[in-house]
């Protein structure tokens, strides 16, 4: 052997043993949250709630519990929670089966090993390989879970608790963030704070609003904010991976016929919260609405946001002159997915917005708003003011055009993710989470 070729033999061993070491191929494919809905996975589902048990693997084949939780999504299409004073308990069939969602965390995702050994010699009667791939990801590529069915005697479930959701105090607790609502209107937060390694809190943002300007023709204008509008908690259920909450709300002006109602369900996760919301329209904002009539929803974000590092692939709300040949430029492809991202010096937000397929067809998509002041200023404006931005204590917002909303019901998937470092990887496999695929096999 030459002393070349010994080199390259030593580099090769030291690479496997650095970066592909048995323990370093433990999956986690990312820090994200994974919910599958059963119809997708239909051959492990149909059976009580109550048979199955989540595990990952690792290079010897030995299984680990993993927290996991099943929601039930009931026929009216809401999820079936638990608690609260309006809770829809009763709908649940006890079986996962239909659109019910089994969830848990890309941390969690082990190695693609069938398991040999069970914790403490407890096998599932069936056992079901969940793999998850992605060839253009950044790392792991793959990785898989275990979903188990005991027909009898199944083990204790893993009681490590993600989230936390203390009703008392309007509070969602992880590692990572504390999220504190707005007790007058619990659409929009109060404070937000990430937590760092001592997980001691530090202030990301210290509030939330909305504005509506709706300038009807021939008629008059109305304007709204989080102040204008009615909103209770429902009900919520709250388990060791997700805690969702159903607020309803309601709001109403001049005591005229302009009524919109609205729900939503949120979900928190150990570092995202994913509001999915229904809008019922009831005005053809396209022909009744004149222009300059928009919305938005803002953050005062405690840092000036020129402090982050700012990525995104939306137009900014604050309209920019056209030059004469600006026509001449060609239109860039409009994408499904609209996001934003800040990378600071110990915390990072993602936020990710997915308009319906109707809005997308009316190219009725959101725009970007920043404004480069920080807690300061933005706590000399008046939250509860209805005002526009610029005049606002909000310094990030994504705003909306409202004469590109069609009269009917409107769907939007919004998410935010809070990382309690600074690791542009992770901000990267938030944006490719598409890309990721799922196969179900028996084993």
């Amino acid at each position: 052997m030459t002393i070349r070729s010994f080199f390259q033999t030593l580099l090769a061993i030291f690479g496997i043993l650095l970066f592909t070491s048995p323990e370093k191929a433990l999956g986690r494919i990312h820090r994200a949250p994974i919910i599958l809905k059963a119809k997708d996975i239909n051959k492990a589902a149909r059976y009580p709630l109550r048979f199955y048990r989540l595990y990952s693997s690792n290079y010897k084949g030995e299984a680990k519990a993993v927290p996991f939780q099943i929601d039930e999504v009931n026929g009216f299409g809401d999820y079936v929670l638990d608690q609260g004073k309006n809770h829809n308990n009763k709908t649940s069939n006890g079986y996962f089966d239909g659109l019910d969602e089994l969830s848990f965390m890309g941390d969690d995702v082990g190695a693609r090993r069938p398991p040999k050994v069970w914790p403490d010699g407890q096998k599932p009667h069936i056992v079901f390989e969940i793999a998850i791939k992605n060839p253009n990801a950044q790392g792991y590529k793959e990785g898989a879970v275990y979903l188990g069915l005991f027909f009898s005697k199944p083990p204790p479930l893993e009681n490590k608790k993600y989230v936390v959701f203390d009703i008392a105090r309007d509070t969602v607790n992880t590692s990572r963030y504390e999220y504190v609502f707005d007790r007058k209107n619990y659409l929009v937060v109060k404070s937000i704070d990430s937590k760092d390694k001592q997980n001691k809190k530090v202030r990301l943002i210290d509030s939330s609003t909305f504005f509506m300007n709706a300038d009807l023709k021939y008629f008059l204008t109305v304007s709204a904010n989080h102040r204008s509008v009615n909103s209770k908690l429902e009900a919520y259920k709250t388990g060791p991976v997700r805690t969702i909450v159903r607020v309803e709300f309601v709001y109403s002006f001049l005591n005229i016929d302009f009524e919109v109602g609205m729900y939503t369900e949120v979900s928190f996760f150990s570092n995202s919260v994913i509001l999915p919301a229904v809008i019922q329209n009831p005005i053809d904002g396209i022909n009744r609405l004149n222009e300059g009539s928009s919305f938005y929803y803002g953050f005062a974000l405690k840092e000036n946001p020129k402090d982050f590092k700012f990525e995104t692939n939306m137009e900014s709300a604050i309209s920019v002159e056209k030059s004469f040949f600006s026509f001449l430029k060609e239109t860039p492809k409009q994408p499904k997915i609209y996001w934003a991202s800040l990378i600071g010096q110990d915390s990072m937000m993602y936020v990710e917005l997915r308009p319906s397929p109707t809005m997308l067809e009316e190219e009725n998509v959101p725009k970007i708003f920043l404004d480069n002041k920080g807690s300061g200023d933005m706590k000399k404006r008046d939250n509860n003011k209805v005002l526009p931005l610029l005049e606002s204590p909000v310094n990030m917002a994504l705003s909306f055009d409202l004469t590109k909303f069609s009269e009917g019901e409107h769907k939007m998937a919004f998410q935010l993710f809070f990382e309690n470092k600074r690791d542009e990887r992770i901000i990267n496999s938030f944006k490719s989470l598409e890309d990721w695929t799922v196969q179900l096999n028996r084993i």
